[in-house]
């Protein structure tokens, strides 16, 4: 049995789910995300969009981008419409950055990458309003 690796704390408000999360991340600790994020959702209505607040080193192991993958086609289907991506305290590297642009376009998500968290509601609140009129 492996430990899960990785930290993750999980909030909703206003139709956005924001995610900070520390990684790296194998696959026991997506489960373990992927569980709360199910009981959040359990009480929303489509659509909504999600904030992901990257600290520190955010790999995946190739166990974990597989469970996250199988995370975001239940997203997509229980109504997700946007997911914006904030990378803090120098958190940022290209294999993060394509490891996500790979999922999230396997599933159709429209995604954004962004400096500041303010900047990435306001792109989310956008991609919201943009759903709701569809």
């Amino acid at each position: 049995m492996f430990y899960s690796h990785g930290e993750h704390k999980v909030d909703f408000h206003d139709n956005i789910l924001t995610v900070s999360a520390k990684g790296p991340f194998n696959s026991q600790q997506i489960l373990i995300y992927q569980g709360k994020i199910e009981s959040i959702l359990q009480a929303v209505s489509a659509p909504w969009a999600q904030l992901n607040i990257l600290h520190q080193d955010c790999l995946f192991t190739p166990e974990g981008e597989k469970d996250l993958c199988a995370s975001l086609k239940i997203r997509k289907d229980r109504g997700i419409c946007a997911i914006a991506v904030v990378f803090v305290e120098d958190s940022y590297t290209a294999i993060v950055e394509e490891q996500l642009g790979r999922m999230y376009a396997m599933h159709d998500i429209p995604y954004g990458i962004f400096d500041e968290t303010v900047e990435a509601k306001l792109w989310l609140r956008e991609q919201l309003k943009i759903a709701t009129k569809k």
